[in-house]
């Protein structure tokens, strides 16, 4: 927001050194970098004009940002060519002696030695001066001379650091995900107990109090809360900063999941947040494969092969053959069998009616039926068991059945009592039956992405059967689609406003290709930071690509008056100009880098909120740039006008 600012006041400050009154300065300082400024801030606000296009999600949570950053760049636009120059022509005072930078600068224009390709200036009796005339301006333009004598070098040597840093960014790096607003920097458990409608606050406290229990036990649980209401419960599990990132967490977990498979008529959801779990743990559901065909049997068989080969994986949990596209959204259904063990039921002389009677008396509660006569008025009548209400597996299991010879025997000593999930739900998409088989994958997501391509691959599909693979918060295809729209058309936007300000189609290039030089600090320090490549960071490549081309619109504006003004050989101009637009690209890189790091450097880890993402994604962009920019452009100009110029 302060670039504006930045580039106006540092020109007057230059010409101010040169010998100019401060009110010459200001003026002519601010004109001189009017138009370069407008079309820079042109570029930034442009690349938000496609947001206006954005649907669903990403027009919610993106075009409020594109208003708010663009009235207030048009707002910094305004302060810097009125409260910047009227202020500066104030402060400024009448210099009597001029700095060494500007004795420099009069000494003569900007020379190539072709002896030994040094860049040096003219010097006459001031050579003392200019000897003196500020080491690290030397030394730049000395830099500067190399690039030009050795363009094509210098090109490639780009070309290869891009290369290299996108092979990292794309073995290493995780892409496409959405950044997920759950995942927090805390890892805890969280309990979800569901009943059906009129179950009572009673009986749905009664079965957090059994999980309240068992926690209780664990000394490695620092604190759990408890919410309840008539038909859901919800604990959530929290631990000492100690265990945060240990495997402690994830087997808590693994015992709340066993335990809640006890219980019927209730559905018991476990999940696990935070860096124990994201960090190489579990997690929700995290991958998704759809199967579509017009065989409801035929899909149901596909879907729950797959999910039999994906048991076998030991990073593989929690497979659902038939999920929804939310792994919140509860749908699967599951139900208790009975199987009799006949060979036990022989040995204690009893009969499979005598089990079931005295299962269904249990469950139903059901032992009398009848009617009695009370004055006059016959009234029926239920005698049923205590407790049937809360009956679980466990205490199924101990329930004693009587014997001929008057003794007990346990149910679960003549029977076994297996869950298995039931028929939930059918769902058609374009008249094809849809099953989606969703599953936990405990690991990176790289590895993940294998596992699930290799089931993917070694499944056999009838013609007209279909298996599409999805990552539970990834982008959808149409999300992708609008983000590469709104890229492409934005570099369009700002190609055809640079090709208006240099009246020309070629130099437009030289800031465009900007863009891919500043990619080079996105794709690093993504890698280095071990951050995932969010949908935030793409919208703040978006915005980065507005950004950067500011500095070359600057240098390239610089190159080209410097040329109308002093004439000469073209790499004098070009080693001149360079060298008087290294301050304010790098006063300009230097405060917004400085205004970002606040978003990344609190954060425990890598992806811990929204801001992560766009904050590496604008800092490693404008530091790659802003180096690039400052030597690779200037070869890049060379060789876009030594063409033109030659003819």
């Amino acid at each position: 927001i302060d670039d504006n600012a930045v580039v106006v006041l540092e020109n007057i400050y230059r010409r101010w050194e040169h010998g100019e009154t401060p009110r010459v300065a200001a003026e002519e300082g601010a004109r001189e970098v009017v138009l370069p400024v407008v079309v820079a801030t042109a570029t930034t606000l442009i690349v938000f004009v496609p947001f206006l296009y954005l649907q669903g999600e990403l027009r919610i949570y993106y075009l409020p940002l594109a208003i708010a950053v663009g009235l207030t760049l048009l707002v910094s636009l305004f302060v810097a060519f009125t409260f910047i120059p009227a202020l500066a022509a104030r402060i400024l005072t009448a210099r009597t002696a001029p700095s060494v930078i500007a004795e420099a600068s009069r000494e003569g224009p900007w020379r190539m030695d072709r002896s030994d390709g040094e860049p040096s200036r003219r010097t006459g009796s001031g050579s003392g001066t200019g000897s003196r005339a500020a080491w690290y301006v030397r030394a730049y333009s000395a830099l500067i001379g190399f690039t030009l004598r050795h363009p094509w070098l210098t090109i490639t040597v780009t070309a290869l650091c891009f290369a290299g840093s996108y092979r990292l960014f794309d073995r290493y790096v995780t892409r496409g995900v959405i950044w997920r607003g759950f995942r927090t920097e805390q890892t805890y458990i969280d309990i979800q107990i569901t009943f059906p409608r009129g179950a009572g606050l009673e009986r749905t406290d009664e079965m957090v109090r059994y999980f309240e229990a068992k926690l209780a036990q664990l000394p490695e649980v620092e604190r759990f809360v408890t919410n309840v209401t008539d038909v859901f419960g919800r604990i959530q599990v929290t631990f000492p900063d100690s265990l945060e990132l240990t495997a402690v967490p994830v087997v808590i977990k693994e015992r709340m999941v066993a335990h809640s498979y006890q219980f019927g008529g209730a559905d018991v959801r476990v999940y696990g947040y935070g860096p124990s779990f994201y960090g190489g743990g579990g997690s929700a559901p995290n991958y998704r494969i759809q199967v579509l065909g017009y065989n409801y049997e035929d899909v149901r068989r596909i879907a729950e092969d797959l999910g039999r080969r994906l048991t076998r994986f030991s990073r593989v949990r929690e497979v659902n053959t038939n999920a929804t596209a939310r792994f919140f959204e509860r749908n699967r259904a599951m139900q208790y069998a009975v199987e009799v063990d006949r060979e036990a039921l022989g040995r204690h002389d009893l009969a499979v009616e005598d089990v079931t009677r005295r299962l269904a008396s249990a469950i139903r509660g059901e032992i009398v039926r009848s009617s009695l006569r009370l004055g006059g008025d016959e009234v029926r009548y239920d005698v049923k068991v205590s407790g049937y209400r809360d009956m679980d597996v466990e205490r199924l299991q101990r329930l004693p059945v009587a014997t001929e010879s008057g003794s007990a025997v346990r149910i679960g000593d003549v029977t076994r009592i297996r869950e298995q999930e039931v028929l939930a739900r059918i769902r058609r998409e374009n008249q094809q039956y849809e099953r989606t088989v969703a599953y936990e994958f405990r690991g990176p997501a790289r590895l993940g992405d294998v596992v699930r391509d290799a089931v993917i691959d070694a499944t056999a599909l009838p013609p007209g059967y279909t298996i599409e693979a999805t990552t539970g918060f990834q982008f959808r295809v149409e999300e992708q689609r609008q983000i590469y729209m709104v890229l492409a058309l934005s570099l369009l936007l700002i190609y055809m406003v640079t090709a208006a300000l240099f009246e020309s189609l070629r130099q437009p290039f030289c800031v465009l290709l900007t863009v891919p030089m500043a990619l080079i600090g996105v794709f690093l320090i993504f890698f280095y930071a071990n951050a995932s490549f969010t949908r935030e960071a793409y919208i703040g490549v978006i915005m980065m690509g507005g950004i950067v081309v500011n500095n070359a619109i600057l240098l390239v504006d610089r190159l080209n008056r410097v040329r109308r003004e002093a004439g000469g050989a073209l790499t004098d101009a070009i080693v001149r100009g360079t060298v008087e637009r290294v301050r304010p690209i790098l006063m300009t890189t230097a405060t917004t880098v400085l205004g970002l790091l606040p978003l990344v450097l609190f954060s425990e880890t890598a992806d811990a909120n929204i801001w992560n993402a766009l904050g590496y994604a604008l800092i490693g962009g404008l530091l790659s740039s802003t180096l690039f920019v400052l030597t690779t452009t200037p070869a890049l100009y060379l060789l876009f006008e030594r063409g033109r110029s030659s003819r």
